[in-house]
């Protein structure tokens, strides 16, 4: 029985193989790719950088607002930590805040204020937080810690132009996943980010 060979020289078995390998060789790298966290930075202090996270922590904090009436509401607002070294998250904001230690460890900072009427214990929510909310779903407080040659530099967004949105794709009592796109002037953070949440005991 003769041999058919396609336009490579190979029989339609062999070719069939290599194909099946290729795609799966394709579908092993794209998987190995996602979820991988990471930040595109850009500052007067950075320059304009690509930051591999190497940890990330968020804590809760109860965050109240009075209105002109004198009435309190509260909200939950999640302080995260993003960070291209080994954070300590020992005793929240007191060991997270630590100077750096060399010139080429950056930390990325922001809150994220949930809904209306939550508090420290209101478990994170996924969502969108714009950075031009009024008061809830709001991210704010955003910065980046980095330094040269001398003590930390902190630079915070401006609160007037600060534009765009951290989008929360997973939340549980345990962490925190999602995608940041920031910016401020010239200034911008972009990237995805995974951040265990500290627990008060």
């Amino acid at each position: 029985m003769p041999r058919y060979l396609n336009h490579t020289g190979a029989t339609p078995q062999v070719a069939f193989i290599v194909l099946l390998l290729t795609f799966a060789a394709l579908l092993f790298a794209g998987c190995g790719k996602s979820g991988v966290s990471g930040l595109h930075v850009k500052s007067a202090a950075t320059g304009e950088k690509d930051l591999p996270v190497k940890t990330s922590y968020a804590f809760a904090v109860t965050k109240s607002f009075t209105d002109t009436s004198g009435k309190v509401t509260t909200a939950p607002s999640f302080r995260t930590y993003v960070a291209s070294y080994d954070l300590d998250a020992g005793n929240f904001a007191m060991t997270l805040d630590k100077p750096l230690t060399s010139d080429d460890q950056v930390r990325v900072v922001f809150s994220l204020v949930g809904e209306q009427g939550g508090n420290e214990k209101t478990p994170p929510k996924a969502g969108t937080y714009s950075a031009k909310a009024d008061k809830f779903m709001k991210v704010e407080d955003v910065g980046i810690v980095s330094r040269k040659g001398g003590p930390d530099n902190k630079f915070w967004f401006d609160r007037s132009t600060v534009a765009g949105q951290v989008k929360v794709t997973s939340a549980t009592a345990e962490s925190i996943s999602g995608d940041i796109d920031l910016t401020a002037g010239d200034n911008t953070i972009r990237g995805s980010f995974t951040a265990k949440v500290l627990a008060r005991k």
